[in-house]
């Protein structure tokens, strides 16, 4: 699946962009996954589990990638504005994809590479061209679009707080490289799902009440592919792929991730394919694959973040 050890590509291979493709799907499914797990138990709750699943698995990466597995004392007041980060950005997802549709919710979280973009400018000095600032018209007409046509079902209140959790997550991405340099990348996640984990499931305790938790098989195999599939298989993958190809090249296969969010919602839970369902998710991939590669052309490695863990 991904070249030798030390061996750094500058293009994307077969086997790379097979891998990348296959992270893409099971993003895209992530939102199916919370569809069929949140009706029957909350949304802060389902994401609680789904982090505990993962915690092994990020173990498992901090020390295959020699990053340390020990915050010292001094950071954690910066790991908990992190975890509180994620547990407002994951809990949002979760609430507003149970009150929307999956295809949709799909689309409307993928803007966060959008928001990092034009941030990244004055916070990042990364500079953005005229292929980026269409990609982001691109893609903000995609989203007027979904939001002006409200045919196939799903409420506005669902795709608004998705929306706000796709911009929550931009802004801790932003945060995110600005603490990589104090606290390794793969320390920081592990870490903040560490932390993260009693607030979820405290809140999910005090406000959605025990008593909402209902286990079925929909809800088990939900929470396991949101767990394992998306932040245990494709947080590895996508940290092996790091390693071997450029962020940059990685960054415009991203655009697929809401596409393949669309088919499978059609597919898997049979939501219509209306004109502007897909129209949207069209138009914001192509904002996504402009903004990406527009990075790219000024030599910039943009921060295509780790969705596989603390993004949906």
């Amino acid at each position: 699946m991904s070249p030798k050890e030390g061996v750094r590509r500058d293009h994307l291979d077969g086997p790379g962009l097979a891998a990348a493709v296959a992270c893409c799907a099971l993003w895209g499914g992530n939102a199916i996954a919370v569809k069929a797990a949140v009706p029957s138990i909350p949304p802060f709750g389902c994401a609680g589990l789904r982090f505990l699943l993962s915690l092994p698995v990020l173990v498992i990466v901090c020390r295959a990638m020699g990053q340390p597995l020990i915050v010292p004392r001094k950071r954690l007041g910066l790991v908990l504005v992190h975890a509180l980060f994620t547990v407002t950005q994951i809990g949002m997802f979760n609430w507003g994809t149970s009150h929307s549709l999956a295809g949709r919710s799909s689309i409307l979280i993928n803007i966060h590479p959008l928001v990092v973009a034009p941030l990244a400018w004055p916070l990042l000095g990364e500079r953005l061209g005229w292929r980026g600032w269409t990609g982001l018209l691109s893609a903000t007409l995609g989203v007027l679009l979904l939001m002006l046509a409200r045919g196939g079902g799903g409420g506005l209140t669902g795709d608004l707080v998705v929306i706000a959790s796709g911009v929550i997550f931009a802004m801790q991405t932003i945060a995110q490289k600005k603490t990589f340099p104090i606290i390794p990348p793969t320390t920081l996640l592990l870490w903040q799902s560490i932390v993260a984990l009693p607030l979820f499931f405290l809140y999910s305790a005090l406000v959605e009440g025990l008593d909402s938790y209902h286990f079925t098989m929909n809800v088990f195999w939900g929470v396991v592919y949101q767990g394992l599939a998306v932040s245990g298989f494709c947080f590895t993958t996508w940290m092996l792929l790091l390693r071997a190809y450029p962020a940059g090249r990685l960054a415009s296969v991203a655009f697929l991730t809401p596409l393949f969010g669309v088919a499978l919602g059609n597919l898997v839970r049979g939501e219509a394919l209306t004109p502007s369902l897909l129209m949207g998710g069209l138009l914001v991939g192509t904002g996504i694959y402009l903004t990406a590669s527009d990075r790219v052309a000024h030599h910039v490695e943009p921060d295509i973040g780790l969705p596989g863990d603390d993004a949906p």
